[in-house]
């Protein structure tokens, strides 16, 4: 069976040979050690079964390189296969693509990535074409006048084998690689499902962006549509790190989350806004004046992957009530956007939930404040429960010494001070946030903690949401409650890495706590919690173990050492290093076999791109 058929036509004449139609052309193909007879190679023939792939295209063949040089690529083994493609599709596929081989004599594949590539210079032919015809002759002359030939001269690819794909029963079914294929079994390019297949990504699910393979989005050889990285709907409850520097494409994949999860379950979102980057998801994603839109290829990635850009319908933005609040503030709700004003209510916090709302407490101070708060709780009603009216009440009360000592009590009294001073709890005229209001279907809340200047503050607001949630969620055994998506930018500042006052780092140890266990068991309640970072080295380590689920942009060197320390990198550091925007990498076990590199579509919801890509 020649190639000279997939040769490109150049001026030079070039030699031509017949294709051969007989049943001892296939013989040949397969190396037969053995003379056979015509009639016994047609029985073998007959048993021999075809590739039962059709969605793929055939790309090259498997050869035996006599000596290999000019090595391209790295591979941990030298044990490669290796395969030389066709012409046309050797400027197609890199270093990174996926190819299956077919062996006719198993009728299994074996799947592998290109980890190599090098010239065969054993075949002197390949090198170069009558010598003396070409020796001073200028390339650009000879593609000037069509002389193309050379271009002929492909390398071959070394082939990484990582499993064998079987047909049993219809089903295609994964396996170990426990044989070698025979010389000149034929290569393919797989499809999108066989891609799925290999590396065990879901059919079904939200799409996460587009597969790369190297530098380059793959495309299904058949239908030329890009191929998409879908997560398993139930992975999205085991939680999820998105972790990159600024400018690389966090915040669009965090907005593109909430997209899928609205379309997937149809369930509520609260997001931790810290920078008033999510209401503007109520408008439409792409308008006229903006000065930055999608290009060709984004729409393309769109329609290939099944999605489309739409407006958030149901809005509520959720701002605490401060009394020296700005006058700036929006006052009034927008056509699909409400505005809601809360304030955190002291007489509804549960006493044993305390230790997570005020910080710098003594150990004795944890263990005696919800003993005071009963006490102080008996004396006045509810609608007086008042922080500041517990802070006169502990200052002016006579309380037994046996109960609490004068050091507990003014170490008490001086951290109630600097919390009423932040000015968040208790605001005339406004109520707590309701979770009856918040977990509603298709219903995005936005918390402003962008308006609170305090990190302090900032921290107990945060922990006050994550408690009123886990309270509603925790308890919702028969799923009374639609599935809950808690989205927190910028985690680091609510559970740091680094905390220098010694008190207050006691009180994060709690919340991380907390947190932990919160992740934990909402898994089960079907909750979600998404953290994002820009700085992963200041994110405390424990926050590590509660996510499955890791997306990683564009990362600093010093970025990379430290997570190394806390975590096993599941790629090269240097790929994270260089990651152009809205490329990232995702690492999820239970979703796919290895790390897989994807381009994250243009945001699905409103985001101001500041930049083109």
């Amino acid at each position: 069976m020649s190639l000279d058929k997939y040769f490109a036509t150049g001026t030079r004449r070039k030699r031509v040979a017949k294709k051969e139609e007989d049943d001892s052309a296939l013989m040949d193909s397969l190396s037969l050690k053995h003379p056979v007879h015509l009639k016994s190679k047609r029985r073998i023939i007959e048993k021999i079964s075809m590739p039962w792939l059709d969605e793929c295209v055939e790309v090259g063949y498997l050869v035996i390189p006599k000596k290999l040089s000019v090595k391209v690529g790295a591979s941990k083994t030298t044990k490669l296969l290796w395969v030389r493609l066709f012409s046309n599709w050797a400027m197609r596929v890199r270093v990174g693509f996926p190819l299956i081989i077919y062996d006719y004599l198993h009728g299994e594949y074996i799947a592998g990535i290109i980890t190599m590539m090098g010239y065969d210079i054993a075949w002197h032919e390949l090198i170069d074409r009558d010598v003396s015809e070409t020796r001073d002759i200028l390339t650009s002359q000879m593609v000037a006048e069509g002389d193309v030939e050379f271009l002929e001269l492909v390398p071959l690819v070394g082939i990484e084998p990582i499993c064998s794909l079987k047909n049993v029963d219809g089903k295609i079914v994964r396996g170990d690689v426990n044989f070698a294929p025979h010389i000149r079994a034929p290569a393919f390019l797989p499809s999108q499902r066989i891609i799925n297949i290999i590396y065990g990504i879901p059919d079904k699910g939200p799409v996460y962006g587009a597969i790369m393979f190297g530098d380059e989005v793959i495309y299904d050889p058949k239908t030329g549509r890009m191929i998409a990285y879908r997560m398993r709907p139930e992975l999205l409850f085991e939680h999820e790190l998105i972790t990159g520097t600024t400018g690389k494409g966090k915040t669009a994949k965090c907005k593109n989350d909430i997209y899928n999860f609205i379309e997937t379950f149809s369930g509520s979102v609260v997001v931790i806004d810290t920078h008033n980057e999510y209401s503007m998801i109520a408008e439409e994603p792409v308008q006229e004046a903006d000065p930055i839109k999608p290009s060709p290829f984004d729409v393309k990635m769109w329609e290939d992957l099944g999605i489309k850009p739409r407006r958030i319908e149901d809005v509520v933005v959720w701002i605490p009530k401060q009394e020296s609040g700005s006058s700036d503030e929006p006052q009034v709700d927008s056509e699909n956007m409400r505005v809601r004003y809360f304030t955190i209510k002291f007489g509804n916090i549960p006493p044993s939930m305390l230790q997570y709302y005020l910080p710098a407490l003594s150990p004795q101070g944890y263990y005696i404040l919800p003993k005071l708060v009963k006490k102080f709780r008996k004396i006045y009603s509810s609608d007086k429960c008042t922080l500041e009216k517990f802070y006169w009440w502990l200052e002016n009360t006579k309380l037994p010494k046996e109960m609490i000592t004068d050091a507990t009590r003014e170490a008490i009294l001086r951290r109630l001070a600097a919390i009423l001073g932040e000015d968040i709890f208790d605001a005339q005229g406004v109520s707590d946030i309701s979770m009856k209001e918040i977990l509603k279907p298709n219903q995005v809340n936005i918390i402003r903690i962008d308006l609170v200047s305090s990190i302090v503050a900032k921290r107990i607001i945060v922990m006050h949401i994550i408690s009123k949630i886990a309270q509603a969620k925790l308890s919702d055994y028969g799923d009374r409650l639609p599935p809950t998506m808690l989205l927190i930018d910028e985690a680091h500042n609510y559970f740091p890495r680094f905390v220098y006052d010694l008190n207050e780092k006691e009180w994060v140890l709690r919340t991380v706590s907390w947190v932990e266990r919160i992740a934990r068991e909402g898994r089960k309640f079907r909750l979600r919690i998404e953290f994002s970072t820009q700085s992963p080295e200041d994110l405390n380590p424990r926050i590590l173990k509660t996510v499955n689920t890791y997306t990683l942009f564009g990362l600093t060197p010093l970025q990379i050492k430290t997570l190394k320390k806390f975590m096993e990198l599941p790629v090269d550091p240097t790929m994270l290093i260089n990651l152009p925007a809205r490329r990232a990498v995702v690492f999820s076990r239970s979703n796919a076999s290895i790390p897989m590199k994807i381009f994250v579509p243009w945001s699905l919801l409103r985001h101001k791109m500041t930049k083109k890509e």
